[in-house]
C-alpha cells in the first residue's frame, strides 16, 4: 500500500518511532489549527492523538467535515471533538465471545471480508475492538461484536461530511494481513474517496445542511498539579489518561498530572518525582527537557518509559538502540521472551515478578556504570534500570510500554506490572525524599 497518498491526511503525535507508519500526508497534531485540510478527501486520526488539543480546536475538524470531507477515527474517544459522538464504553466482560465480530453490514468497506478474519490475528482475538461508542441517532452501524455492541459506525447526519468511528483497532492496519481482512485498507480508502466526492458534489448542488454550531469543550478533568509528591505527564490521549486516572494508580500520584504542552512552563523542582509515559509528542517533550533535568539536579526522581520511540535525548547517560518488536513470540512452542533479573532481591521484586514484566519490549539500553540493572535479556542488554550516579537525583528508564497497553484496555500483563510498579515507585520516591530531606 502506498504510504504517500496525496488526498489522505494523517494527524499524528510524532513520537519518532522507527516502527511508526504513515499512510498519507503527516499533519502534526499541534499544527492542526494552522493547516488547510480542504484538499484532502480523508482525515485519519489515531487513538494515540492528544484529544484535549483536538477538543480545543474542534472547529477545524468541523470545518473540514462541513466541507464534505470524511473523518476516520480509530481509537477510544474521551473528549468531545467528534461531532455527534460519545465517549468510549469498554467491554464489561472481555472474552473470546465478547471480542468476536458477530455481524458485518453489506457495505463497500467490508465487502468480501470474513468476520473471523477481523476477529483473529494469528488466532488471537481482541485486536479489532474492545468496546464501543454509543451511536448517534440516524447513523449506520457497520460492525457488531458478540454482545451486540456497535464497534464501527458511519455518521452522515451530524455534519455535512461523513464520520467513520471505530472502537479501538486501526482499520488501516490490515494490509498485508494475508486473509480476507487485507482488503480492508484499500476498500476503505476507495470508499472514502467516493464518499467525499459525493458529499462535495451534493454541497455544490445546494443540498440542505445541518446546524454547524460547535459547543465549547468541557474543561480537562484530571488531577491538578500539586507541586509536591509523585506526579506524571500526560499527552491528552485516552491511553495515558486511563492509565493515570485509574484510582488504584492515581492514588500514588499525589503530585497530580502535568499536561505535556504546558510542561515546558512548569516548575518541576518542587516535585518529588515525575513519571514520563511512552509515546509522547517528541518536540513538546524535548521543549520541557530543561525542566525535567532541573528536577533531577534538585534530587528528584524521573521515570521514563519508551514504546518504540527512543528514550528522550535530554536524559543523562542514555544509550538506547532500536530492536524490531516481536509481538508474537509467545505463540512459539516452549516460548520464552528471555527476561531475567540480575538483582532478584531488589525491592521492586517485592511488588512484582519477571512474569509481570513480560509482554514484549521496544529497544534495549546500555546502562551507565554503577546503575542498578533490574531487567535484562539473555544477552545482558537492559530493559529497565535505576541510575543514581549520573545526577543528584534518581532516573528509572525502561523500554517496556505498560501505560499505553493498559490504557488501551489490552494486554493483562501490563496491569499486573502497574499493580506492582506504581506502589514501588511511590515508596521509592518517598524514601528518596526522606533521605535527601527535600
Amino acid at each position: 500500500m502506498n504510504d504517500t497518498l496525496p488526498d489522505v491526511a494523517v494527524i499524528d503525535m510524532d513520537v519518532r518511532s522507527p516502527e511508526q507508519r504513515r499512510r498519507g500526508d503527516r499533519i502534526d497534531c499541534y499544527a492542526l489549527d494552522r493547516t488547510d485540510l480542504s484538499r484532502y478527501a480523508l482525515l485519519v486520526v489515531s487513538g494515540t492523538v492528544d484529544q484535549e488539543h483536538l477538543a480545543r480546536h474542534r472547529g477545524v475538524i468541523r470545518t473540514f467535515l462541513d466541507g464534505g470531507g470524511v473523518l476516520l477515527f480509530s481509537g477510544q474517544l474521551h473528549r468531545d471533538w467528534v461531532p455527534g459522538a460519545s465517549s468510549f464504553v469498554p467491554l464489561a466482560h472481555p472474552s473470546l465471545a465478547a471480542y468476536r465480530v458477530a455481524w458485518l453490514a453489506e457495505h463497500p468497506i467490508f465487502a468480501g471480508i470474513e468476520p473471523d478474519d477481523l476477529t483473529f490475528r494469528r488466532g488471537v482475538a481482541g485486536f479489532f475492538a474492545r468496546g464501543h461508542h454509543p451511536v448517534p441517532e440516524g447513523a449506520e452501524v457497520l460492525v457488531r461484536l458478540g454482545g451486540g455492541e456497535p464497534a464501527t459506525y458511519v455518521d452522515r447526519v451530524s455534519t455535512r461530511g461523513t464520520i467513520l468511528v471505530h472502537a479501538s483497532g486501526d482499520l488501516l492496519g490490515y494490509d498485508g494481513d494475508g486473509t480476507t481482512a487485507s482488503r480492508l485498507s484499500g476498500q476503505l480508502l476507495d470508499w472514502a474517496r467516493a464518499e467525499a466526492a459525493a458529499r462535495r458534489a451534493a454541497l455544490r448542488s445546494g443540498d440542505p445542511e445541518p446546524s454547524s454550531s460547535v459547543p465549547e469543550p468541557e474543561p480537562l478533568r484530571t488531577p491538578p498539579a500539586q507541586g509536591r509528591g509523585l506526579a506524571a505527564v500526560h499527552g491528552g490521549s485516552a491511553p495515558h489518561l486511563r492509565a493515570l486516572t485509574t484510582p488504584k494508580y492515581a492514588r500514588h500520584l499525589t503530585g497530580g498530572l502535568h499536561y505535556l504542552p504546558d510542561l515546558a512552563d512548569d516548575d518541576l523542582t518542587g516535585l518529588d518525582g515525575l513519571i514520563i509515559p511512552e509515546r509522547l509528542h517528541r518536540d513538546r517533550l524535548q521543549a520541557a527537557g530543561a525542566r525535567v533535568r532541573d528536577l533531577l539536579d534538585a534530587g528528584g526522581t524521573v521515570v521514563s518509559f519508551a514504546g518504540g520511540e527512543p528514550t528522550p535525548e535530554f536524559l543523562p547517560s542514555i544509550q538506547w538502540e532500536h530492536r524490531p518488536t516481536n509481538f508474537w513470540w509467545w505463540l512459539e512452542p516452549g516460548a520464552d521472551l528471555g527476561l531475567r533479573t540480575p538483582d532478584p532481591e531488589h525491592r521492586l521484586f517485592d511488588h512484582l515478578t519477571i512474569r509481570d514484566c513480560t509482554w514484549h519490549y521496544h529497544g534495549v539500553l546500555t546502562p551507565p556504570d554503577g546503575a542498578e540493572v533490574l531487567i535484562t535479556l539473555p544477552t545482558g542488554e537492559a530493559l529497565l534500570y535505576v541510575d543514581r550516579v549520573s545526577t543528584a537525583g534518581t532516573l528509572v528508564v525502561s523500554t517496556l510500554d505498560p501505560m499505553s497497553h493498559y490504557g488501551s484496555h489490552f494486554m493483562p500483563a501490563t496491569e499486573r506490572f502497574l499493580d506492582g510498579f506504581m506502589p514501588w515507585i511511590a515508596e521509592a520516591v518517598a524514601q528518596n525524599t526522606t533521605a535527601g530531606a527535600r
